[in-house]
């Protein structure tokens, strides 16, 4: 199952992912690090002419290589952790029809686990709290403090183009992993390093001309290896505990239940991602059945769907069941 996609309108007025140049700015850092300190070591190297300055040119682009690795992943989970800011007031209910209804289904980072929801067409209306100048344009536009936003970029969903607020139950398995490709690139990369530092001593391979210069290609090839697996492994452990801890809590349950058509009133967390560019409500705290029909195309768009019918059997009698 895939999660809900969405676009701005028109699609390319405004920037709306800004997570991809958040995470090149931490791997071009390490990068640069790395690449730094394998030029001197290639610096302190005696002799290093013809085919062993080419060799210890291939071991810089390695090292750089796994800099860039490193950093890209530890700063993945910085941002992971530090991307929403809370908007005032922080808590919010919404009325509105459920455009989509999707889990990120598939491998950390491509899918994080989330169930993902677009909320909105005509029916979507602010419920709570009731103040003056709280409507649905400021709700999807105005930027949190702290964001570093101007404003946040208004949304809207693929399939219907119809105006949105997106909302997310989180999963463990986006936070776990992350951690986990964090600890587990570093410490591969540690690793590699170690290993290769060992090789070369086992070997004593020389400190001059093209021993030196194997050496340093060793260790950085070492270094990117062990990055690479550390990634592969960490982000397979944080997963396994992510969806482990899911399975433990009712959170399919609740995804489940909210069904694509309905209309629903989802009362959570009133956000700005800063690494989309959108507000959202993450995560849904709780959502209300009001009604359940083709909503996309005879939504009222009245504020009375804010109101919520309480049916003792459990079922709307005018709807399907959710």
């Amino acid at each position: 199952m895939a999660g809900c996609s969405y676009h701005s309108n028109p699609p390319d007025d405004q920037k709306t992912d800004n997570w991809e140049s958040i995470l090149l700015g931490y791997a071009i850092g390490g990068a640069t690090a790395f690449g730094i300190a394998a030029i001197l070591e290639a610096g302190g190297i005696s002799g290093l002419t013809g085919g062993a300055f080419t060799i210890a040119l291939f071991g810089i682009v390695l090292a750089a290589a796994a800099g860039a690795l490193v950093a890209g992943t530890v700063g993945y989970a910085i941002y992971n952790f530090n991307r929403l800011f809370v908007e005032d007031p922080s808590t919010i209910t919404l009325a509105g029809c459920v455009l989509c209804a999707g889990k990120n289904d598939g491998i950390f980072p491509a899918a994080d686990g989330d169930w993902t929801f677009n909320l909105g067409g005509s029916s979507l209306a602010v419920c709570f709290p009731t103040m003056t100048g709280l409507d649905v344009p400021t709700i999807r536009t105005r930027a949190a403090p702290g964001s570093g936003l101007a404003s946040s970029m208004p949304i809207f969903d693929d399939t219907t183009d119809q105006p949105m607020l997106h909302c997310e139950i989180s999963s463990n398995i986006g936070n776990y992993a992350a951690v986990g490709t964090a600890i587990g690139t570093v410490a591969g990369a540690a690793a590699g390093a170690a290993g290769g530092a060992g090789i070369c001593a086992a070997f004593a391979l020389a400190t001059f001309g093209l021993g030196g210069a194997l050496c340093l290609l060793l260790l950085a090839a070492a270094t990117l290896l062990g990055a690479i697996v550390g990634f592969i492994v960490g982000d397979a452990i944080g997963s396994a505990l992510g969806w482990i801890a899911d399975q433990l809590s009712d959170f399919n349950e609740k995804g489940e239940a909210i069904a694509q058509g309905c209309i629903v009133n989802f009362t959570g967390r009133w956000v700005t991602d800063i690494g989309h560019e959108h507000n959202e409500i993450h995560d849904i705290a709780s959502a209300q059945l009001v009604e359940c029909a083709a909503c996309q195309t005879d939504a009222t768009g009245t504020t009375s769907l804010c109101l919520i019918a309480a049916v003792g059997i459990g079922r709307h009698p005018t709807g399907r069941d959710p």
